[in-house]
């Protein structure tokens, strides 16, 4: 056998790259400008893949340590079309870094490939799962939902229209094969960083490789959960959010800690027009605790949970704004 034969090339390792960047030129020196967003129909992957590109050098926002690894400000701009709120916020982004990234999940449910061009010079990182496994994940999560051939097909469309999208959109794209990408985890880390135009620290590939974990507990524990919701914050002396159960239309008691105490409780039985818009039962799902006479000092940290429950609502926790 000839000594310069490569096997590697011989290796199916499920990256496929449409509209391939340019090679790179003379360029100055500093971090190429781009906002690469990673995709991908839900629970196929896409935490992992954000967690990789956060461990090679690319800010993926305000993830706040969560397994799910989701800017929780590009959720709440896309999953309501708050359109004047992901300018100002991309324009923020821009203006911090000239090279960052957010995941959101069913990309192609919230944008259209024309609005792609709202962010500078975006790069899809766009990964890929076995339907039969998302749709068994989709019913353990759900145990109410339409059954097996239902949930089949549903999945099967997403990837259709996700595919779709990426075929329209005029930007590069790299698409990844979730299960080759547990099957060759260091050639998968060095094709994104090819991608992305990183030449990566060994710290940098050490970080990444630790990011490959199927069937991550954290992430597991957190779907797992009966309950959906977020602490938004405090605003005005209240901390407020939402937060919902398996049945839609039985209000939810929630608890209020600081630190590792319950100091409060209450019921998240409150409309909010929003709610009710993204499909959350009728929307009566909001809470507010008044914080007004509970001597908490600054910088206090609070979370919220489901009446005994052990994992927080996502947004937890948030320190006192005084």
């Amino acid at each position: 056998m000839p000594a310069s034969h490569d096997h590697r090339r011989h290796l199916n390792l499920g990256a496929l790259t449409l509209r391939a960047p340019a090679a790179p030129g003379p360029t100055p020196p500093g971090p190429r400008t781009m906002t690469v967003i990673a995709t991908g129909v839900g629970r196929s992957g896409t935490s992992m893949v954000a967690q990789v590109l956060e461990a090679l050098g690319i800010p993926m926002g305000n993830t706040e340590n969560l397994p799910v690894h989701e800017d929780k400000d590009f959720l709440h701009a896309l999953l309501y079309f708050d359109f004047h709120r992901l300018t100002t916020l991309i324009d923020a982004r821009n203006e911090a870094s000239p090279r960052w990234g957010f995941k959101f999940p069913s990309l192609q449910n919230h944008l259209l490939a024309p609005q792609l061009a709202k962010f500078r010079n975006p790069y899809l990182v766009v990964v890929m799962r076995d339907p039969v496994a998302i749709a068994t994940r989709a019913l353990v999560s759900d145990p109410d939902s339409a059954g097996p051939a239902a949930t089949l097909t549903n999945v099967t469309r997403q990837v259709s229209d996700l595919i779709a999208l990426v075929e329209r959109a005029d930007c590069p794209a790299l698409l990844l094969s979730y299960e080759k990408f547990l099957a060759f985890p260091d050639q998968t880390i060095e094709a994104i960083a090819a991608f992305c135009r990183i030449t990566p620290l060994p710290a940098q590939l050490a970080a990444a490789r630790q990011a490959v974990v199927p069937n991550n507990p954290h992430y597991i524990e957190l779907f797992h959960n009966p309950y959906r919701g977020h602490f938004d914050g405090v605003a005005d002396g209240h901390a407020v959010g939402w937060c919902a159960g398996p049945n839609a239309n039985a209000p939810v008691t929630v608890e209020l800690l600081a630190g590792e105490t319950i100091i409060a409780t209450t019921q998240a039985a409150l409309f909010r027009p929003d709610l009710l818009q993204a499909g959350i039962g009728l929307g009566a799902h909001a809470f507010r605790f008044n914080l007004s006479g509970l001597s908490l000092p600054p910088h206090t940290e609070l979370s919220v949970r489901a009446q005994g429950e052990k994992t927080p609502l996502e947004g937890s926790p948030k320190k006192l704004p005084f």
